[in-house]
């Protein structure tokens, strides 16, 4: 009996601790706000290590913008990994701006899923989702400004 009571204690004061310090945690707010754009496949080349894909699309003020993903897979999943990147955005007038991204990804059936963060020369930082068909070549990014 007095082994039961002990591990009830036990459990009880670990999950008593656990509620308290959850509160000091901060929290991720998603924000309202977003921008989507449509964009292609331009290239995709595979390495020993995960490979590398080069999209571009029309991004409403970055004009006609180019990303590339140095993607790396999972050693323990051939379905998921991590990458970095970069993008470059030109608009009519010839100005650019550049961005840095990185992130994860997950592939289930011929979709592949991105999620990422972006920093860019003009300060703004974006959350960023992104699908790319591997079958049809069709790209969609959908960026949360923070």
């Amino acid at each position: 009996m007095t082994k039961f009571k002990n591990m009830f204690l036990v459990s009880a004061f670990l999950i008593f601790s656990a509620g308290l310090s959850a509160d000091d945690h901060p929290t991720i707010t998603v924000p309202g706000e977003t921008f989507s754009v449509n964009g292609e496949l331009m290239n995709l080349e595979l390495t020993d290590e995960g490979g590398v894909i080069t999209v571009a699309a029309i991004a409403g003020k970055y004009g006609r913008v180019f990303i590339t993903y140095n993607m790396a897979t999972n050693p323990n999943s051939k379905t998921q990994g991590s990458f970095t990147g970069r993008g470059m955005g030109i608009d009519d007038t010839g100005n650019r701006e550049f961005a840095v991204r990185a992130g994860v990804w997950r592939r289930s059936g011929t979709t592949l899923t991105l999620h990422s963060l972006d920093d860019l020369t003009d300060g703004t930082q974006n959350l960023c989702k992104s699908e790319l068909n591997l079958s049809t070549g069709d790209f969609q990014m959908t960026f949360y400004p923070m």
